[in-house]
């Protein structure tokens, strides 16, 4: 007599390849968080690059065409510095010369024009930490102005790893209008 079994998993079969199927997706699932916080973090740094770099290359860019530093309202060597410069671009109406004053406050970095209010140069996402003037004076009468930034993402979060963060520097030398 011949009997005919039916073939099937047994429970403790379908435990093991449960659990086995949740290792994988486990890892999977973890894996592809860890790409999309290090995307995360990517865009955020590339953001707060941008931001700074671009308010970099407007001081850079407004101190060349700088007649001089006006050193009673700047604030060299200082983390949180100031630099007022007059200059000869943008100048009003009936004047010589303009003064422009950029700053930081509440970490975000302002210009302040003559006659016009302040008006913010990075964006709310970036939260600058430093922003540093420093003037070297040279034999030949023009002065330079080395600008240093550093900002990161403005976020809650206190983890090193979520920060995004990025220091800039860059140096120009006063020549006036040309």
């Amino acid at each position: 007599m011949s009997t005919i079994r039916a073939r099937g998993f047994t429970i403790i079969e379908m435990l093991i390849y449960v659990g086995i199927a949740g290792v994988v997706m486990t890892a999977i699932t973890s894996l592809l968080m860890d790409n999309l916080k290090a995307y995360d973090k990517s865009v955020a740094q590339q953001n707060v690059f941008q931001n700074v770099n671009g308010v970099l290359r407007a001081i850079t860019d407004e101190i060349r065409y700088a007649k001089s530093v006006y050193t009673p309202t700047s604030v060299f060597d200082n983390d949180a510095g100031q630099l007022s410069v007059e200059t000869l671009l943008n100048v009003p109406t009936g004047e010589n010369a303009a003064y422009v004053d950029f700053y930081i406050d509440n970490g975000r970095i302002y210009e302040k024009r003559d006659g016009q209010s302040e008006s913010p140069l990075t964006s709310e996402r970036v939260f600058v930490e430093q922003l540093r003037f420093t003037k070297l004076s040279s034999t030949a009468g023009k002065d330079s102005v080395t600008v240093s930034i550093q900002a990161r993402i403005h976020t809650q979060s206190i983890n090193l790893k979520d920060q995004a963060r990025v220091a800039v520097n860059s140096s120009a030398t006063l020549r006036g209008a040309y």
